[in-house]
């Protein structure tokens, strides 16, 4: 299930970031972080996805002002259930309203980051220009996927 994720459940969110800080760099110890997060989750932008029994299994967070997916980590455990995947679909049903969505993931090539990329590649994102290295010293892209509105006469 996929909702908005609770005030309450903020320390869950940390957990997660400090799982994943290896791909993307620390986060937990910086207090900007903290704070995006909160106001995130106080602005309704973070949704979460819970297995059978309650357990946040993934979340993603969006930048409605830059029309952009913010924030995208799914638990090491949980990982190859589609989790990324349908946090994304919420993302861009969300996003989609205000023209083309961005997203900044791993570049081609790098092997961490193929599972991100198929999830954005399969639902039309395609890379824009290079983003450099993020804290963990991984190169990244920004990607973009295009709406285009189309009038009918």
């Amino acid at each position: 299930m996929i909702r908005l994720l609770k005030k309450s459940e903020y320390p869950i969110w940390i957990e997660i970031a400090e799982e994943v800080e290896v791909l993307f760099g620390p986060m937990v110890q910086i207090k900007e972080f903290q704070e995006g997060i909160k106001e995130s989750i106080k602005n309704n932008d973070a949704y979460c996805s819970t297995n059978d029994v309650g357990v946040i299994t993934g979340i993603v967070s969006l930048d409605r002002t830059n029309n952009e997916i913010s924030w995208l980590a799914v638990r090491k455990q949980y990982r190859g259930n589609n989790i990324g995947k349908d946090l994304v679909r919420k993302a861009i049903d969300e996003l989609k309203r205000s023209g083309n969505i961005y997203v900044t993931t791993f570049a081609s090539g790098v092997d961490v980051g193929k599972s991100a990329r198929h999830i954005y590649e399969n639902n039309g994102f395609i890379d824009r220009k290079p983003a450099g290295k993020n804290p963990a010293g991984i190169e990244t892209v920004l990607m973009v996927k295009n709406f285009v509105h189309e009038r009918f006469f």
